[in-house]
């Protein structure tokens, strides 16, 4: 029956270090992990709890992983660019969105204007007399 667990090369893929560097962990006695295989031709299988120790061995551990840092220095970068693409995106949004809101304000501004100018029509209607009316003259306001 094969044993579960984590192999070496996984794991280290996983912390972005080195195999070399899980091993001298093991030879430290950081990790116990299992033996799995025969005499001659034997693995270790480390465990969640393992890894989890690795985990924290490495990050203790300035100089552990080179490439665990570089990584994730390029996930950061690739975040920020990710991030300011976004605010790219938003601010394209937003610049056209006022635009929208400026066309519907003048709009609104002209259908007041035009709605003052009905209305003054209308009092001017009202305060022509009846012979004003019967004489042709509402045709003019």
């Amino acid at each position: 029956m094969a044993k579960k667990g984590t192999g070496i090369k996984k794991a280290a893929e996983e912390l972005g270090v080195s195999p070399k560097w899980i091993r001298e962990r093991i030879a430290e006695g950081v990790v116990t992990p299992e033996r799995a295989g025969t005499r001659n031709n034997s693995r270790f299988i480390l465990s969640a709890a393992d890894v989890e120790s690795l985990r924290a061995a490495r990050d203790a551990d300035p100089a552990a992983g080179g490439s665990a840092v570089l990584a994730r220095i390029n996930r950061l970068e690739s975040d920020r660019t990710n991030l300011l693409a976004q605010v790219a995106w938003a601010r394209a949004i937003a610049q056209e969105q006022q635009k929208a809101l400026e066309r519907e304000q003048q709009r609104a501004d002209e259908l007041a204007e035009e709605l003052a100018a009905q209305r003054a029509r209308i009092e001017r209607l009202k305060a022509l007399s009846v012979l004003d009316r019967i004489l042709g003259r509402h045709k003019e306001v």
